[in-house]
C-alpha cells in the first residue's frame, strides 16, 4: 500500500478513527502492506493535514448554498391570511429541489404554512387559530440540499373586541324626554375599528378608544353591539345598557369622580364634575360650595344652569383640610360632601453649596422643596428634572467651567412656584495656551490679507474671543480685524503707518476669557506700492525661430505673476529681471496685460516688438 492509498484510508476512517489509531493496532495485513510499500510511510501530521483539507472542502460546498429572507415586520398580517414570502437564493440547488415556508411560535414549536415551491415567492397561509399581537419568526427550508433560511419576526394583529357602557363606565341610565344619552364602547385589537350598535346605528373606521356616541330615545331602550369588526375580521362584543326615559323623575344631584378634587390649588382653575339626573324646575342653577374651618358652607362659583362647573380657590383660603359640595336652587339639593386640601405652593431653594471639580467630573447640587410636588426644577445652565418626589433632591451637574447655578424655574402641583438660592462650582481645568504655527510668509505688503495658523490647548470660558495684535510705530500692539476659523485667522493689515522701507513688526493672538497671549512672531512690512512691470527691446526671428524678451518689476512684492498680450501667462515668479521665450508667427508688440503681485493689482509699461522676416 503506497503513501496515497493510506490517504483515502485515513479519510474513510475519519478523524477520530485515526486519533484512535497507531501502526502498533493496525491489523496485519495492512501493515504487512506498510512495510512493503515502495514508498515513504505517510506521518500522522500529513494525514490530519489531507483531511482537513478534505473537511473544509465539504464546509465550503455546504457555505455555497443560503437563502435569504427579507424583512416582514412591514406587513399586516391576520390568522387565516395567506401572504406572499419573497426570497433569495445562493448557490446552485438541484432540479428536483422544493422550497416551503415554516412558522416557528415563542416556544420553538415548528409548523408547516405553504406547499412546496420551486422559487421564489412562496404563498402561504397564517393559521387561523394563532394569536393576535404574538410575535412569531418565519424560515424558508429547502429540501435538496436540505438548507435553512435565516428567521425574520412577523407580528400578527389582534381581532377586535366591543364593550358597551354608560359613559360614566355605569350600564343604566336616566334622562328626560328629548334628553341625550351619551355611551362609551371601549374597543381592543388592531384599529381601526368598525362597529354596529343594536338600533342600526354604524360607525365605521374609528380610531378613537374609547368611542363616545349619543342616543335620544323616545322611551326605555336597551342597547348593545351587534358586531364589531376590524381589518382582520369580526370579533367580540359584550355589555348593554338600559337607557330610561322619565317624563318627571326625581330629581338627584352627585358628585363625579370626586377623587380628582383631593388636592387643589389657590388661583387655579378646577372643574367639578356632577350627575344631575331627573326633573328640575325651570330656572334652576347650580353653585359649587366649601366649608371653612367653621363648618360653614360658602359659595365659591357662579351659578349655572349647564352643569359644567368652573371655579377656583380664593387666596383668602389657607392651605388646609376643607369639605367641598355642589348645591341647586330649585329644588334645593346638596350633593355628598368631598374632603379636599389645598396645598400650599411650591418654594425651591438651592442651598448654597461650593463644589471643587476636577476636568469632566460630575458633583452634586442640592435643592430644597415645600408646597405640593411632584416637583421640577430647572438650573440656569439647562439641567432640568422633574417628577421629584423627595425633598431635599441631589442635581447631578457636570460643568465644563467655573459656574455660578441658580434657579431658572421651579414647581409643582400647583404651576411655578418661587425660587431662590446659588451655588457655586469651580472646575479645575487644564493650562491654556495659544501658539501661533509657521507664518506662510514673513514679508507681507500693508492693506493687503494674511493668514495666521494657530493653535490652543486647554478649554476657554463661554463668550471668549480671540484677536490678532501688531506693534505700531511706537511699539505698542493694536488690534486687527481678524476673521477667525477653528485652525487658522484672517488679518487685514490696516491702520499701520506707512513707510518707505520695509520694517519688522511684532504679531500675536490674544484671548478674552482667560486672557491669554501667545507667542510672539515677527512681520517684515513694505508699503502697499503697486508693482510696475515694464518690457522693452526689439528683436528679428525667422518663422518657427524663438527668442527672449526681458520683463523688469519694480515695487510690490513678489513673487509677480503676468499675462502678455498673447496670452502667454506666468503665475507666481521670484526672478527679476524675468526672461520668456516667445516664438511669434508674425511680427508681434508684446505688452503686459496683466499683473499682480503680494501687495495687489499691478500695472505694466512699454512693450517689445520683435520682427518676423522669411
Amino acid at each position: 500500500m503506497n503513501r496515497f492509498k493510506l490517504i483515502i484510508l485515513t479519510l474513510l476512517m475519519g478523524t477520530g478513527a485515526w486519533a484512535q489509531t497507531t501502526p502498533a493496532s493496525l491489523p496485519d495485513s495492512t501493515q504487512q502492506e506498510l512495510d512493503e510499500s515502495d514508498g515513504p510511510i505517510i506521518t500522522e501530521q500529513e494525514a490530519e493535514e489531507a483531511l482537513e483539507k478534505e473537511l473544509k472542502g465539504k464546509a465550503d460546498s455546504v457555505q455555497a448554498y443560503q437563502i435569504l429572507l427579507p424583512r416582514l415586520d412591514f406587513l399586516s398580517v391576520c390568522a387565516g391570511a395567506t401572504i406572499t414570502i419573497p426570497f433569495k437564493t445562493i448557490g446552485p440547488f438541484d432540479t428536483d429541489n422544493t422550497f416551503m415556508a415554516q412558522l416557528i411560535d415563542r416556544q420553538g414549536k415548528v409548523i408547516g404554512i405553504s406547499l412546496p415551491f420551486k422559487k421564489s415567492p412562496i404563498q402561504a397561509v397564517i393559521p387561523s387559530y394563532k394569536l393576535g399581537s404574538e410575535v412569531y419568526q418565519i424560515q424558508i427550508i429547502s429540501t435538496i440540499p436540505i438548507i435553512q433560511s435565516n428567521m425574520v419576526p412577523i407580528r400578527l394583529l389582534e381581532t377586535p373586541t366591543a364593550q358597551l357602557t354608560v359613559a360614566d363606565g355605569s350600564q343604566a341610565v336616566r334622562i328626560m324626554p328629548g334628553q341625550e344619552a351619551t355611551l362609551k364602547v371601549n374597543l381592543s385589537g388592531t384599529a381601526p375599528w368598525s362597529f354596529l350598535l343594536s338600533d342600526s346605528t354604524l360607525v365605521t373606521q374609528t380610531m378613537s378608544n374609547p368611542h363616545y356616541l349619543s342616543v335620544k330615545p323616545q322611551a326605555v331602550k336597551p342597547y348593545s353591539i351587534a358586531a364589531v369588526a376590524n381589518a382582520c375580521g369580526s370579533g367580540k362584543t359584550g355589555g348593554q345598557v338600559i337607557v330610561n326615559v322619565d317624563d318627571n323623575p326625581e330629581p338627584k344631584l352627585e358628585l363625579k369622580d370626586a377623587a380628582k378634587l383631593a388636592r387643589l390649588c389657590n388661583g387655579i382653575p378646577f372643574q367639578v364634575a356632577i350627575n344631575a339626573t331627573g326633573k328640575y324646575k325651570k330656572g334652576n342653577r347650580f353653585v359649587i360650595q366649601l366649608a371653612d374651618k367653621s363648618g360653614v358652607f360658602k359659595n365659591i362659583s357662579t351659578p349655572d344652569s349647564s352643569g359644567q362647573l368652573t371655579t377656583q380657590i380664593p387666596a383668602s383660603y389657607k392651605p388646609g383640610a376643607y369639605k367641598l359640595r355642589v348645591s341647586s336652587t330649585a329644588p334645593v339639593l346638596l350633593s355628598e360632601t368631598a374632603t379636599i386640601t389645598i396645598v400650599e405652593p411650591t418654594v425651591a431653594t438651592l442651598l448654597k453649596d461650593s463644589l471643587h471639580l476636577g476636568e469632566n467630573e460630575t458633583g452634586e447640587l442640592t435643592v430644597k422643596f415645600t408646597g405640593a410636588g411632584p416637583w421640577f426644577v430647572l438650573l440656569s445652565d439647562g439641567t432640568y428634572e422633574n417628577n421629584i418626589l423627595e425633598s431635599p433632591h441631589k442635581m447631578k451637574v457636570k460643568p465644563l467651567y467655573n459656574t455660578n447655578y441658580q434657579i431658572s424655574s421651579a414647581g409643582g402641583l400647583c404651576g411655578v412656584g418661587t425660587f431662590s438660592g446659588q451655588a457655586k462650582v469651580s472646575v479645575k481645568s487644564p493650562p491654556v495656551t495659544i501658539s501661533i504655527d509657521r507664518l506662510p510668509q514673513n514679508m507681507a505688503c500693508l492693506g493687503s490679507t494674511i493668514e495666521i495658523p494657530y493653535k490652543t490647548t486647554g478649554r476657554f470660558n463661554p463668550g471668549n474671543k480671540f484677536s490678532v495684535q501688531i506693534t505700531d510705530k511706537t511699539g505698542r500692539f493694536v488690534d486687527l480685524p481678524t476673521t477667525v476659523t477653528p485652525t487658522s485667522m484672517q488679518v487685514k493689515l490696516t491702520g499701520i503707518a506707512q513707510t518707505d522701507t520695509i520694517k519688522t513688526q511684532l504679531i500675536r493672538i490674544i484671548s478674552s476669557s482667560p486672557a491669554v497671549s501667545s507667542t510672539q512672531e515677527e512681520l517684515d512690512l513694505i508699503a502697499p506700492n503697486k508693482a510696475l512691470g515694464e518690457v522693452s527691446g526689439r528683436g528679428i526671428v525667422t518663422p518657427g525661430q524663438s527668442t527672449r524678451i526681458m520683463l523688469k518689476f519694480k515695487n510690490g512684492l513678489p513673487p509677480w505673476s503676468f499675462t502678455l498680450s498673447d496670452g502667454s501667462a506666468i503665475s507666481g515668479t521670484f526672478l527679476n529681471p524675468y526672461l520668456i521665450s516667445v516664438a511669434p508667427e508674425k511680427t508681434t508688440e508684446f505688452k503686459i496685460v496683466s499683473l499682480k503681485s503680494g501687495c495687489g493689482t499691478g500695472t505694466g509699461k512699454g512693450s517689445a516688438v520683435v520682427q518676423v522676416e522669411k
